[in-house]
């Protein structure tokens, strides 16, 4: 799609490597924009217990729970740490996961979960913002603009950016993550 967007002819091989790496660095500049994996993935994060039901994850959208346990020794292989998946349920949000008839142990880093976590069909408007960063990339190194603020030709001046669009920029933020830092913060005196 991306040297269809590009206008570079799919028989046209010659830049192939540079668009995938066009693509590689846009997918991650938005990854790193959003605190986000958005592809749907494995995914196993250890969490401190703070006496409530929930627990924010790290990746969202939860797609599926594999598996919870809970251990205050933070070691995680006794049978009895493992919590029967009828005992939890992914929250409404669809970043947390909500016990139903208890709360998390108190600690620090007793909690596992294992989980599938992301979109499993990346949102469209994502996918463009994508795309027009590759764009952009592939447009400033075609004209050998990278680094320059402007440039001129006779009494003519332009100003070129260096940065990502408007457009992708609005995109990014609607995506990224907005929870309280506190949500993972140490815990003390436990």
């Amino acid at each position: 799609m991306a040297k269809t967007y590009l206008k570079i002819p799919l028989a046209e091989t010659s830049q192939d490597s540079l668009v995938e790496f066009f693509i590689n660095a846009s997918s991650e500049m938005i990854e790193r924009e959003t605190d986000r994996k958005l592809k749907a993935q494995s995914i196993v994060d250890t969490v401190h217990g703070r006496s409530s039901n929930i627990v924010l994850l790290s990746q969202w959208p939860v797609n599926s729970i594999t598996e919870l346990r809970i251990d205050n020794s933070s070691i995680f292989v006794d049978a009895n740490t493992l919590i029967d998946a009828s005992e939890y349920r992914i929250g409404d949000d669809k970043n947390s996961l909500v016990l139903l008839s208890r709360t998390f142990t108190k600690g620090y880093n007793n909690v596992r979960i294992t989980f599938n976590g992301g979109y499993s069909t990346i949102p469209s408007d994502l996918e463009h913002a994508c795309l027009w960063m590759v764009f952009f990339y592939h447009k400033i190194r075609i004209s050998e603009d990278i680094g320059r603020q402007s440039k001129s030709k006779g009494d003519e001046s332009t100003s070129l950016t260096q940065e990502a669009p408007a457009d992708v920029k609005n995109t990014i933020a609607r995506y990224k993550r907005n929870e309280f830092a506190a949500a993972h913060a140490p815990v003390w005196n436990v």
